[in-house]
């Protein structure tokens, strides 16, 4: 809306009003429309002077404009983005892991994977270099860095402890390896998930296994491409058979014993070829008093230190429940 504002001036004579030479003009008669155009033209013209203003309406709502712009709260910035250090952190540590258990997968694959049957000290010895030294019942390990750890022969049986000493878990880290290479293989039930819970460090209570186990295990390893264990710790598959609870796999905590039935992909007897083999091989470095079965199914063999039995012919056992020394002599 526009209101014009005008003065409107009235006459005070109402006679002179319409005798004025303008209102005379505007009321003459002319002779032609010609004549009117003419006069009106010849006529002053009066100025008005108009003034625009806004109406109230108008000032209101720009009011009530400003007044909601004022009344709006302020803009939100958003936070930036925390730096993600604890996904980062955690990636490191993946990256880390994963590169140590590589490292030791590939430390603990014996030197001779590819190379046939070795010597009865494998070059995975040396590279493990945990070499075993017996004498005045203390067993004393020599890792590869030079430093001498000193561990009592009970320290070394996790059949009994409840913590499993770190020459045992290096060994069974070792085993574990050669698990992974395909070169050590279980059989039903499966008695590899005892030598795993040691390379974890765990001592599970019937699970142990007897440090003489392992290292007859390693030597087998050092000597045939792949070795077959279908027996070790009973009380932890909850195996009794042949002689009962009193056999070196079941008694005074279990994993005495160790029962190979494939060495190099061939089936053991204990008479074939590569169980006299690992016999031979065997005998001059396991205490004196190891138990060794299958006499029946053999040749008879001029022993040292084992002390023969009879046993079944489907496979080779060896037993330490009765043995003199606490490990192994090699290395």
């Amino acid at each position: 809306m526009v209101d014009v504002d005008q003065q409107h001036e009235l006459s005070d004579d109402p006679v002179s009003a319409f005798t004025t030479a303008e209102e005379l003009t505007a009321t003459q008669t002319f002779p032609s429309r010609r004549a009117a155009l003419e006069a009106e033209r010849s006529r002053p013209t009066k100025r008005e002077r108009v003034v625009m203003r806004p109406t109230r309406d108008g000032r209101s709502a720009k009011a009530a404009a400003r007044a909601e712009r004022a009344a709006k709260p302020p803009r939100r910035t958003r936070a930036p983005r925390p730096v993600r250090t604890q996904g980062h952190r955690w990636g490191v540590h993946t990256v880390v892991m994963l590169a140590l258990a590589a490292f030791f997968g590939t430390a603990a694959l014996p030197a001779y994977a590819t190379t046939g049957e070795g010597s009865t000290v494998g070059a995975a010895r040396t590279a493990l270099a945990v070499q075993t030294l017996t004498g005045g019942g203390v067993t004393q390990v020599v890792a590869r860095d030079g430093l001498d750890i000193q561990e009592s022969p009970q320290a070394l049986d996790s059949t009994t402890n409840t913590t499993v000493s770190p020459t045992v878990q290096a060994l069974a880290v070792q085993l574990m390896g050669a698990v992974a290479a395909g070169r050590l293989v279980g059989s039903t039930p499966n008695h590899i998930p005892e030598i795993a819970n040691l390379a974890e460090g765990r001592a599970v209570p019937g699970c142990g296994i007897d440090y003489r186990v392992l290292q007859a295990i390693s030597v087998a390893l050092d000597n045939f491409n792949q070795v077959g264990v279908s027996d070790i710790n009973r009380r932890c598959t909850g195996q009794i058979e042949g002689a009962g609870t009193e056999s070196a796999h079941y008694a005074d905590g279990g994993g005495h014993a160790l029962d190979f039935y494939l060495l190099n992909g061939s089936p053991l007897t204990g008479g074939d070829a590569k169980s006299v083999q690992l016999i031979k091989i065997l005998d001059p470095i396991v205490p004196d008093g190891t138990g060794l079965g299958q006499i029946g199914c053999r040749s008879s063999m001029d022993l040292t230190n084992f002390k023969p039995f009879d046993d079944t012919c489907n496979h080779l056992h060896i037993d330490f429940l009765k043995s003199d020394g606490p490990a192994l002599r090699y290395g």
